[in-house]
């Protein structure tokens, strides 16, 4: 373990010297005071000695000496303890400060990526980091940190005071150190490896679970009971083995260290014994230089621990800091204009791990203006639609709002214009009203108005199903939306989207999950608001594009038709071919 061995925690330390400060105050003084003890004890010792050697020794004037020396060591270790108990103090809530500042930073920062880091991280993986790893560090800063300065102290305290009593023999006491400190530094790198892999391990562990209880629905309706229990087994017995490797690590080192101090003990009281006889050392003096050699001995003894409790504190702060050096999304820069809603692509490509998902897409919505685009599942329409509000940039070509290009703008502002309901409607665990108003923040309608809860239900027709919900706006809905149908928790998301009062409206396949006649309701209800916004429409039933400005087919991540409605089923093309396909899935259902 490197002397310097705060320096990776300093940046997370900085903020609290002060009291840094005072406990290493504290914890000096309370080591003074216990490494004087011994001087006191070998005081009382030789004074003893001395006096019940001498002829017609008075036994109640020793006694009383004696009682002296003893209320005093009595004396200065409860000052010692008192001392103690606010060094502790002191430690323990700056270890408590960096745990908040650190778990803190990391989930502002989990804010602030990127959504194409998501896609790429378990959500299981990122939230060991944020438990688990956040533990860690906070318990080397409570406790090894605190023990490691303390043993420190002691160890050069004892060390000099045993070469001022007797320095040969001091000298003779540390043979077995350059033992040790080959022995550590081979262990120590070896356990941050294992405390690496054991963290990676409990990362997918947390990952599986994750995905079970997120899953669940699915797990029970395909019996997937066994097999998921059988592979986490598998996980779970590779944590075990995984800690075994490690425990069979620490297990050898700490009998280790008590071997190398049972050495120095023995040549201690090999030496220093023949001294005592030769009369070249006082008994006292022999006292106080074992008292410091044990004293001595409790950091070496401790060593392993101290090693095992910073390498876990390091491995889990890499883990973190990786996190934390991911590049956050630049939420403001130059402009920060309003947004009237022109939208316009430039040869704009994507691609998913080399695999092209849109390919030279170009085209021009006016401010105001409604764009559709249709085309078969995986074609690239909804890559497509993040690319708008900026949750994921092109690999090549450009996407403007307004004439300029959407890196230019703020995220806030830009982000702030966009109403986004995505296909996946996410509700969170609290009432209908609140995850409608989640984002609406300081939203007013054209007419300067307050956003409205109730407004906003009616216009998405979230108010038909009220009746039917215990408290109305005001029920609770279970995690993710649960206990709510799918074509609730889509409305609930078309809700949320416009009581923003957008300037842009995007809708990803917005109203699959509700009937058609209740589709056509709510494309009524956002006709009147669609009229005067710029709206991106992305459905797969034609009835529900019919009345766009402009209409654009995907395919393979290309547009291979665009147009009016009538105009695309007249040219005979894909279009045309979704057209009847629905058109006939329409007349069997009515026969």
């Amino acid at each position: 373990m490197s002397l310097n061995f705060f320096k990776p925690f300093s940046e997370y330390l900085r903020p609290y010297l002060r009291r840094i400060v005072v406990g290493l105050l504290l914890l000096l003084v309370a080591q003074s005071i216990t490494t004087i003890l011994p001087l006191i004890l070998k005081e009382a010792i030789d004074l003893a000695r001395d006096t019940l050697t001498r002829e017609q020794a008075n036994l109640d004037a020793v006694l009383a000496d004696v009682g002296l020396y003893a209320g005093l060591i009595a004396g200065l270790s409860t000052v010692g303890w008192a001392i103690n108990f606010g060094m502790r103090w002191y430690f323990t809530s700056v270890s408590r400060y960096v745990e908040r500042d650190l778990r803190s930073a990391y989930v502002h920062h989990l804010l602030l990526l990127p959504l194409r880091f998501f896609h790429e991280r378990r959500v299981g993986d990122l939230m060991a980091r944020a438990t688990n790893d956040v533990e860690a560090v906070q318990r080397f800063l409570h406790h090894g940190f605190r023990m490691t300065l303390m043993g420190l102290l002691t160890f050069f305290f004892s060390l000099g005071l045993m070469a001022v009593i007797e320095w040969q023999l001091a000298i003779h006491s540390l043979l077995p150190m350059p033992v040790m400190a080959v022995t550590t530094n081979f262990v120590s790198s070896r356990v941050r490896r294992g405390y690496r892999r054991i963290q990676e391990q409990f990362a997918s562990m947390s990952a599986h679970i994750q995905e079970n209880l997120s899953g669940m629905r699915v797990v029970k309706a395909f019996s997937r009971q066994d097999r998921e229990v059988s592979d986490f087994d598998v996980l779970n017995q590779e944590y075990v083995e995984r800690n075994r490797q490690l425990a069979f690590l620490e297990s050898s080192f700490y009998p280790f260290t008590h071997v190398l101090n049972g050495v120095s003990l023995c040549v201690v009281l090999w030496l220093g014994g023949a001294r005592v006889l030769e009369g070249s050392m006082s008994l006292g003096a022999f006292v106080a230089f074992n008292a410091y050699l044990l004293r001595m001995s409790r950091p070496m003894y401790l060593l392993g621990r101290m090693v095992a409790e910073y390498q876990r504190a390091i491995a889990s702060l890499n883990r973190i800091e990786a996190i934390l050096g991911e590049p956050a999304e630049d939420r403001y820069s130059r402009s920060e204009q309003q947004i009237r809603g022109d939208i316009e692509f430039r040869d704009v490509r994507v691609s998913y791990d080399g695999s092209p998902a849109l390919d030279d897409i170009s085209f021009h919505v006016p401010a105001g203006g409604t764009l559709a685009i249709v085309g078969r599942v995986g074609s690239g329409k909804s890559t497509l639609a993040r690319l708008i509000p900026r949750l994921m940039d092109p690999d090549s070509g450009q996407v403007l709002i307004d004439g300029m290009p959407v890196g230019e703008h703020s995220l806030a502002t830009l982000r702030d214009a966009i109403g986004y309901v995505p296909q996946d409607a996410f509700l969170f665990s609290d009432t209908l009203r609140d995850n409608i108003t989640i984002g609406s923040g300081s939203a007013t309608s054209d007419h300067g108005e307050p956003a409205d809860a109730e407004w906003a239900a009616e216009i998405s027709r979230l108010s038909a199903d009220l009746q039917d919900l215990p408290e109305g706006l005001e029920s609770i809905v279970g995690e993710r939306g649960i206990t709510v149908s799918g074509g609730q928790r889509q409305r609930t998301a078309l809700a949320r989207a416009v009581i923003r009062h957008p300037r842009i409206l995007i809708l990803d396949d917005a109203l699959a999950s509700v009937d058609t006649h209740t589709e056509e309701e709510i494309l009524s209800h956002l006709r009147g608001i669609m009229a005067s916004r710029t709206t991106i429409l992305i459905a797969h039933r034609l009835s529900t594009v019919r009345h766009a400005d402009h209409i654009i087919v995907l395919d393979d991540g290309r547009v291979v038709e665009q147009g009016t409605h009538d105009a695309l089923v007249a040219a005979d093309g894909i279009y045309a071919d979704i057209h009847r396909r629905q058109h006939l899935a329409t007349e069997l259902t009515e026969l």
